[in-house]
């Protein structure tokens, strides 16, 4: 047996309807209250970080990993230093010292559903604003975005994409618990770098399944945003999509990183990316 173990106010909805699309029955465990059995075959964690007892054959993803990209900060300043997102720095000494750009988005260490983020011009409010954190912070060059994605990746390959519409195109965080909504992009469709990237950045985690939330400029430039650990699952194309990925790990006991080919980025297509419990043609 297997089993989704996640914690309390944290994709009840999500891992139910896995569970219920699933071939394999795959439970739902809520950590504070149960613990997985200890004739588990496979823990599924869903940004869960909780001790696991029983020693399952197999965890999907690990503890360390979800901690690593729920420091958002930390991520953030990793994702910088490897190209895969605007410069980012962990203490305002740092920003100063690289010449005070602006404008920037300040958030504190650990943030979620677009709170409490701050929009600075210049560095007289960037100064301001950071004297009134009180824990962690960081500070990220602003992106301009027109556009904005969720690539969800399981092993290393591309499940679903779904594009985010805000309640307010104003706004700078496009989040759906504010407003708004997300839609299934058609593989065809697929922005194929975006989902490099992602897959890329998901690989750096250590992850494996998640959903990276990335943005598009005019210009077609990209920068990812962060990765959610226990992605909201809004639709049921998605919720079977994930699924269908999750079967495909328990049928086989691995949860290890399905490679991508080897051939130039600008030649990859939707069929080189996408993973194979979705599409036959996966390749």
């Amino acid at each position: 047996m297997s089993y989704l173990l996640r914690r309390r106010k944290l994709g009840r909805t999500s891992t139910t309807k896995i569970s219920e699309y699933s071939k394999n029955k795959i439970g739902v465990v809520l950590n504070e209250v149960d613990k997985a059995p200890r004739t588990a075959d496979v823990v599924f964690r869903w940004g869960c970080t909780a001790t696991i007892d029983n020693k399952p054959a197999l965890i999907v993803n690990n503890a360390k990993a979800i901690h690593a990209v729920t420091d958002k900060a930390g991520f953030r300043k990793l994702l910088s230093s490897k190209n895969l997102a605007v410069p980012s720095w962990t203490h305002v000494k740092d920003w100063v010292k690289d010449g005070t750009i602006t404008p920037v988005v300040i958030r504190p260490n650990t943030h979620h559903q677009g709170r409490h983020l701050y929009f600075c011009k210049t560095e007289k409010e960037v100064l301001s604003q950071v004297a009134k954190m009180q824990s962690g912070y960081y500070i990220s060059q602003f992106f301009d975005k027109t556009e904005e994605f969720r690539v969800f990746v399981v092993q290393g390959r591309v499940v679903c994409v779904a594009s985010k519409t805000p309640g307010n195109p104003k706004d700078i965080a496009w989040n759906v618990a504010q407003g708004g909504h997300f839609d299934n992009v058609k593989w065809g469709d697929w922005d194929i770098k975006a989902c490099l990237m992602s897959i890329e950045a998901m690989n750096l985690a250590g992850l494996d399944f998640g959903g990276v939330d990335i943005m598009k400029d005019k210009r077609g430039n990209l920068s990812i945003l962060e990765i959610n650990s226990a992605p909201s699952l809004t639709s049921e194309y998605r919720q079977q999509c994930f699924a269908k990925a999750f079967d495909y790990i328990i049928e086989r006991n691995s949860c290890a990183t399905i490679p991508l080919r080897s051939i130039r980025p600008s030649d990859y297509r939707w069929r080189n990316i996408i993973h194979p419990a979705i599409s036959s043609e996966a390749a």
